[in-house]
């Protein structure tokens, strides 16, 4: 019999191929430290720097958009350092300290790594509203994923709404596709961000890109609504149409504004949430921060988590973009390998720490100017369904929450929220926000949600081949 194992050893281990996890691997190679990269994407990039996939690679780059040119700088730098990747390779579980359990090509195995560094990005917050079960629904990520990926629009009628800065690369990818935005709702106000304005000093990059953006929906004849959030999409076999109202600074829906936009398409996100899993796997202590998106793994200023080895960068560090990302991983990757006794300058070192200073501090402002509005969780009805997955609806997420006054884990056994294929990563946020109003408590009063391997789905195959293994 044939076992499909494999087990590897190095210096680093990675786990994530975007803005971060590259960068870290880059510092780290360059220092002299044996580095593999694991990443469950077909090709590196992660979410920033999505590549086509190879089926659809062109032989003149130069035809594509920036949207798949922005990150040939650091891939290039990638290639030429000479560090190992595996992409469609997923880390599923932890047993032992710096031991990480894969899968990749179908066969199960182990990476043990002298450090770890988790760079696993974020995912979207997706904010429940009767009718966001409707086909045609989805997160403004998923519609450019369908883009970037495939070459596909995702309608032929497409709504954008939610809030943050997102929205715009969102639609920038859509028009540069030849896609029909039929209308843009941002639930914050220009006014509102006033009072970061001086902040933003310094960050010309930054506000440059922002306004490249604006150019690009300008000349589109596209303007932001603003002030607006979507209550309800209607529709009977799929999304027709969303019901869109005026809030206040608060978020709340403002009686008699109702505004129906016809669409067959409706993309609504709330920023996004630091994707803890694995650091919560590996026993790295937590606190919860609003501000940088909610829980994240406690870590200093140098990357270091609270486990022996174990480093962060990123946005699972804390919600702060794709520049900050970039400068955290360079410094997680210095001082990965500096642990190591690996040949890392000073002055080196010190530069990765006033960059990622400084793209902190930018992401600290764009967090602060969209926060999401505690209003918006007004429109969730006891009948919408939260746990997609499961199909456990608000009401009985309330209705046990009042009864059991408990931490989101024990509403999350009482009412199987949270139990399905996505493993709570869309609806976990929801269960706790509900929770908690239900409780007259704080969010991060009732806690975060527990972990257990496998992460995400493995064949049962494969964890047999894996105990086979060690049985042998």
């Amino acid at each position: 019999m044939q076992i499909m194992t494999f087990q590897i050893e190095t210096d680093i281990a990675i786990v994530g191929a975007g803005p971060a996890g590259l960068s870290a691997a880059i510092a780290a190679t360059n220092a002299g430290a044996s580095v593999v990269v694991l990443d469950e994407y077909a090709e590196p990039g992660g979410q920033f720097y999505k590549q086509l996939p190879a089926e659809f690679a062109v032989s003149d780059r130069a035809r594509l958009g920036d949207d798949y040119t922005k990150g040939d700088a650091l891939l290039g730098a990638v290639r030429k350092a000479g560090m190992t990747v595996w992409n469609e390779t997923l880390v599923w579980g932890s047993f032992d300290p710096g031991v990480l359990s894969v899968v990749r090509g179908g066969k199960a195995g182990t990476i043990k790594a002298r450090k770890i560094i988790v760079a696993s990005g974020a995912y979207e917050r997706a904010i429940a509203f009767p009718g966001w079960d409707l086909p045609g629904v989805m997160t403004p990520g998923g519609a450019q994923t369908l883009v970037k990926n495939q070459q596909q629009l995702p309608g032929k009628r497409i709504v954008l709404a939610g809030s943050g800065p997102f929205l715009l690369p969102v639609a920038k990818t859509l028009l540069n596709a030849g896609a029909n935005i039929a209308a843009i709702f941002e639930a914050t106000r220009p006014r509102e961000w006033a009072r970061h304005a001086l902040r933003l000093w310094g960050h010309w990059d930054r506000v440059a890109e922002a306004l490249q953006y604006r150019r690009t929906l300008a000349e589109a004849k596209l303007a932001i609504q603003f002030g607006r959030i979507v209550v309800r999409a209607e529709g009977k076999d799929s999304v027709e149409r969303a019901v869109v109202m005026n809030c206040d600074a608060a978020g709340h829906p403002i009686a008699g504004s109702e505004h129906v936009e016809p669409c067959d398409t409706l993309c609504v996100g709330y920023g996004f949430i630091p994707q803890v899993q694995l650091t919560r796997l590996l026993g790295c202590e937590h606190r919860y921060d609003a501000l940088r998106g909610g829980w994240i793994p406690r870590h200093g200023p140098d990357m270091r988590t609270t486990v022996e080895g174990v480093f962060v960068a990123g946005e699972v560090a804390g919600i702060g973009g794709a520049y900050a990302a970039l400068a955290e991983g360079w410094l997680a990757g210095l001082n990965a390998a500096s642990e190591l006794g690996r040949s890392v300058r000073s002055s080196a070192v010190t530069s990765a720490y006033r960059d990622r200073s400084m793209r902190r501090r930018f992401g600290d402002i764009v967090n602060s100017a969209f926060a999401v509005k505690p209003g918006v969780f007004d429109v969730i009805t006891d009948d919408t369904i939260v746990c997609r997955c499961e199909e456990v609806t608000a009401g009985e997420i309330r209705a046990a929450a009042s009864a059991w006054s408990a931490q989101v884990g024990a509403i999350k056994g009482v009412t199987r929220c949270g139990m399905g294929y996505c493993q709570a990563r869309i609806c976990g946020h929801l269960l706790a926000e509900l929770t908690a109003r239900a409780t007259g408590s704080t969010v991060e009063d009732v806690g975060g949600m527990s972990v257990r391997p496998p992460l995400k789905p493995v064949r049962v195959g494969d964890l047999a081949d894996l105990a086979h293994k060690a049985g042998s």
